[in-house]
């Protein structure tokens, strides 16, 4: 388990390298930082578009070998994207790290269900969730460390070395899991997304998802400044993730639709309280948003049993969660441009009252449909 997580983490590395180091980067090709913002979001649009995709894909490779390849591939990439001649053959290898940041946020989730026991599955899926911000947490204080030792030739290369090293332990203690038929389902779309989005169970945890992807890195970016708290964007986040490790333990007991709604309503109600002026009232709308990515994750193993149908419901959540972060800045930017502080935070609102909505009926429409079939052991099923 603890190798897969450190896999998640180079996953979103390939985030943090860039987005953390977007004036070197653009120092380096010559351009603003405008001109290079790109490179972040094309990892993102990969998501958007091949998340289902990637779904289907790992059910049928298998995840621990998807999760093997992405590391190498990711690896491989960042070494040679280290000697770029150009921006445009720099950006070419960034959307094929996007395939490899792919297949190990959708292999990484069936893994570490696979891993855990049956009591122990939801703490470790909200453990799982945690990831991102970790990462990006740790890259804040080595990045720094790396570009006065070497500059961005060594974050790239030692980045992709980590990710070509982790990949030998990984592929001998991966649990091996059952895969697909190698069939025409693995690269026909219509069929991948027919496979994925055909049942509600593997489509529901990233309905669940999409608001919290919209809200997180948007609030990041545009509440500091609306709130008059500059800097406090690193303090958030490094609470959400006390909470999301807290939201997948939660789920141990209490159902995850019930766990993310509480997440959304709790962000809602603290929202509308630093809208009002209250002290530490944004403090305590990460903390509760924090509860509904470890719910999420928590929901791909509750509401899904096996590993294919675990590995699809993945691959929907990378997709809904891929909308909703790059959806989320211009929408919000739009509003605090239109509405100045007031629209902002009623746009936040907004979405957070959207994100309870859909945990609630995706969590109770799951419930209805478990109830209809024969009962299988488990935890709290939706």
């Amino acid at each position: 388990m603890a190798l897969i997580y450190l896999g998640g983490l180079t996953a979103a590395l390939q985030f943090g390298k860039v987005t953390l180091l977007l004036p070197a980067y653009a120092e380096a090709f010559g351009r603003d930082v405008t001109g290079v913002a790109v490179l972040v979001s094309l990892v993102g649009v990969m998501g958007l578009a091949l998340g289902a995709m990637a779904g289907g894909i790992v059910a049928a490779i298998g995840p621990g070998r998807s999760f093997v390849g992405g590391l190498v591939a990711g690896g491989a990439v960042s070494v040679l994207s280290a000697f770029a001649p150009g921006f445009w053959s720099f950006a070419g290898m960034r959307a094929v790290e996007g395939l490899a940041h792919l297949a190990l946020v959708v292999a990484g989730p069936p893994l570490m269900a696979a891993a855990a026991s049956d009591r122990h599955r939801p703490l470790a899926m909200g453990l799982w969730g945690t990831f991102f911000g970790t990462a990006l947490a740790l890259a804040g204080l080595g990045l720094p460390w790396l570009m006065d030792a070497g500059g961005l030739t060594l974050v790239l290369v030692a980045s992709g070395a980590v990710m070509l090293v982790l990949a030998v332990p990984v592929r001998l203690r991966a649990p091996r899991l059952p895969r697909l038929p190698r069939t025409a389902v693995a690269i026909d779309p219509i069929a991948v997304h027919r496979a994925v989005y055909g049942r509600f169970a593997q489509a529901a945890p990233g309905l669940s998802f999409v608001c919290y992807t919209f809200l997180f890195l948007a609030c990041l970016t545009f509440l500091p400044e609306a709130l008059d708290r500059p800097g406090a964007a690193s303090l958030w986040s490094t609470i959400t993730l006390a909470s999301t490790l807290a939201g997948g333990a939660v789920c141990r007991v209490l159902p995850p639709r019930r766990v993310a709604a509480a997440g959304y309503l709790g962000t809602l109600a603290a929202g509308a309280g630093a809208w009002a002026g209250v002290p530490l009232a944004a403090e305590a709308a990460f903390l509760a948003m924090g509860l509904i990515p470890g719910a999420c994750f928590a929901a791909i193993a509750a509401w899904n049993e096996g590993p294919r149908e675990r590995a699809r419901a993945t691959g929907a959540i990378a997709q809904f969660g891929n909308l909703g972060t790059v959806s989320g800045t211009p929408v919000l930017a739009l509003a605090y441009a239109g509405g100045g502080r007031d629209g902002l935070m009623a746009a936040v609102c907004a979405a957070a009252l959207l994100g309870a909505a859909l945990s609630v009926w995706a969590g109770a429409r799951v419930s209805r449909s478990a109830a209809a079939s024969p009962p299988a052991p488990s935890g709290p099923a939706a």
